[in-house]
């Protein structure tokens, strides 16, 4: 073993982390310095110049954090492929990190590019508006393709962003004069990246109380309900954490280097938040399944799948189908351990009910939420807030867990609170539920149409 990985080897031992992960926290952390060094080198400067340094600055993070196969995957860039690779992880009783974690940011990049070089070779007034945004009309040069690839501050673990953004900040177009030199931009992305750093310690700090192994133990079984439904909600919160960390991280280095604007907001205030992935007060403080999984994480990525998925089902003409689609391949993307599509489903069956279960308040409310008094705000806003810890935990188990027995061990231990709850649902809401609340609806209806 040559001294520069033995030295990375003896660090990681000495800090506690495997190999692997300290290589790709690393690899995440140098996007920052990476950033300022393009701006003062290289920013607004020969276009092939600017593209061969994120290039050769990518691939040596790449080579560094994966070895030859992360150098490798720009020119194998096929699903297949990285299909493949998961199937060799799953089988595997040690999940570790490996090049796969890049490739399928990779992997959906090009999908979306490929559908954006789609767009602009279409009639163009017969284009939906919101396509025109990121189509594009020429195919991109294979120096523009590898440095779109390997661009320091998002080809690890993200964000998503455009091809046609991408080139505009290339060109020096993207952020307005004004806001170009404006300090706020270096603030923002140190904000973020220190923000990604206190999580990271968070995690490291309370990771080794909160063990997913210990969910499939005969000791966490025979503790109480109510321990093992706490023991799992911060086991997740705490695994989320690592997630949150590398998006903060990689979010200030795109800040920096200027990808992450995002114009001006109503109250002429310069938005940097052009490349965010969480929303962090959102997450903490949602009250609804959809605020958490659609609107509070994976920003980036939940738009990606949005605009080149989901909208591309609306030829089947119903929207449960193409969201089910949707999800689907957003499990397969992850991985082929049934864990992810276990997830997944959860979360597709749990936003339907949601919606179903709103479908059928606010005929009878008749007043937004906001409008409705706060001594029934704040006890719906309680219950909801449990609902959603206890769900998403119940869900993310299987992620995290990967494998159907040790799923099927913790949801055992658990009574399948959830998968019971669904099927009553799904019983009571066509006999039940919306009989009586269309009674109520004409109860409240005008008095005289009711004579």
């Amino acid at each position: 073993m040559d001294q520069h990985g033995y030295t990375i080897e003896i660090i990681a031992q000495r800090v506690g982390v495997n190999e692997p992960a300290l290589r790709l926290m690393i690899g995440l952390m140098l996007g920052l310095p990476l950033a300022f060094l393009y701006r003062a080198v290289c920013y607004k400067k020969n276009k092939d110049f600017q593209h061969l340094f994120i290039t050769f600055c990518g691939l040596w993070t790449a080579f560094f954090c994966f070895g030859y196969f992360g150098g490798s995957v720009f020119s194998l860039c096929w699903q297949g492929y990285l299909l493949t690779g998961y199937a060799f992880k799953t089988f595997s009783e040690d999940y570790s990190i490996s090049w796969t974690a890049a490739h399928c940011v990779l992997c959906l990049r090009l999908i979306g590019l490929a559908w954006d070089y789609y767009d602009g070779n279409q009639d163009q007034e017969k284009l939906p508006e919101d396509l025109k945004k990121t189509a594009i009309h020429e195919c991109p040069s294979l120096l523009q393709m590898a440095s779109y690839t390997y661009f320091f501050g998002g080809f690890l673990v993200g964000p998503q962003f455009p091809m046609r953004k991408y080139l505009a900040l290339i060109d020096g177009a993207l952020i307005d004069k004004k806001d170009d030199h404006s300090n706020s931009r270096v603030v923002a992305g140190l904000r973020r990246f220190t923000l990604g750093l206190f999580y990271l310690v968070m995690y490291s700090v309370l990771q080794t109380k909160t063990k997913a192994n210990f969910l499939i133990t005969d000791e966490y079984d025979q503790k109480s309900y109510f321990y093992k439904f706490c023991y799992a909600i911060a086991t997740t919160k705490v695994n989320v954490m690592k997630y949150q960390a590398v998006w903060l991280i990689t979010e200030g280095s795109c800040i920096i280097s200027g990808l992450g604007y995002n114009g001006r907001s109503q109250q002429g205030q310069v938005r940097w938040d052009g490349c965010s992935n969480v929303n962090l007060l959102l997450f903490e403080t949602a009250y609804t399944f959809q605020l958490v999984n659609w609107c509070a994480k994976t920003l980036s990525t939940n738009k990606t799948f949005h605009w080149y998925v989901y909208k591309r089902l609306r030829f089947l003409g119903n929207k449960v189908i193409s969201h089910f689609i949707t999800l689907f391949f957003v499990a397969l993307w992850h991985g082929i351990a049934p864990g992810y599509f276990l997830c997944f489903i959860g979360e597709f069956v749990i936003i339907v009910i949601e919606q179903q279960l709103l479908g059928l308040c606010r005929p009878v409310i008749k007043m937004p939420f906001a409008a409705i008094p706060l001594v029934v705000r704040i006890p719906v806003i309680v219950v909801g807030v449990c609902l959603r810890l206890t769900g998403v935990a119940f869900f993310l188990v299987p992620f995290f867990l990967r494998r159907v027995d040790h799923t099927h061990k913790v949801w055992l231990s658990l009574y399948y609170v959830y998968p019971i709850a669904i099927c009553g649902w799904f019983v009571l809401y066509p006999t039940v539920f919306r009989p009586l609340a269309r009674v109520l609806m004409r109860k409240s209806a005008d008095p005289n149409q009711n004579k």
